[in-house]
């Protein structure tokens, strides 16, 4: 699913922010990819091993942080060219994604993953284990979810000024 309306709602604020900063920065970023059903994510891990294609995940569901709605990924908004990276946009659009307290996937040691974004208090050691120890499904976790525009304030946009 591609809608940031899927995503946890601190999530969907944080991201409206990371676009915003993004733009006013310069980076003409989209948002791709947001919440996974069971269905996507096992057709997307069987990429590169069951199906042609290259591997894109090395989660299974409901391991992945899109599964528990707590992660987005993006490209770049340029027909042709989502995902060129020459000029570094992944990067710059990573610090400003860390700058809101998003844990970005180019960091990531074992599977680099640029266009990745998690929300980080969610993800303890960047893993699930936790929400699925405490909630169990995804579903579960979802049942919690607060309403949006309830008590979740926006935090101001960061500098981009260096």
């Amino acid at each position: 699913m591609r809608g940031v309306t899927h995503l946890h709602p601190e999530l969907q604020t944080v991201a409206k922010i990371f676009l915003d900063s993004c733009r006013k920065a310069g980076l003409a970023v989209k948002i791709t990819e947001t919440f996974r059903t069971k269905e996507e994510q096992e057709v997307l891990y069987a990429k590169g091993r069951t199906t042609s294609g290259n591997i894109v995940t090395n989660c299974r569901y409901p391991k992945s942080p899109h599964c528990w709605g707590v992660a987005f990924d993006i490209c770049r908004d340029e027909k042709g060219h989502e995902y060129d990276d020459d000029d570094g946009l992944f990067a710059k659009a990573g610090a400003i994604g860390k700058q809101l307290g998003l844990t970005w996937g180019g960091d990531f040691k074992s599977f680099v993953d640029k266009p990745h974004f998690e929300l980080s208090k969610y993800m303890p050691n960047k893993s699930v284990n936790t929400l699925q120890a405490k909630y169990g499904t995804p579903d579960k976790f979802k049942a919690c979810w607060p309403a949006v525009g309830g008590a979740i304030q926006p935090q101001p946009a960061p500098s981009t000024a260096t």
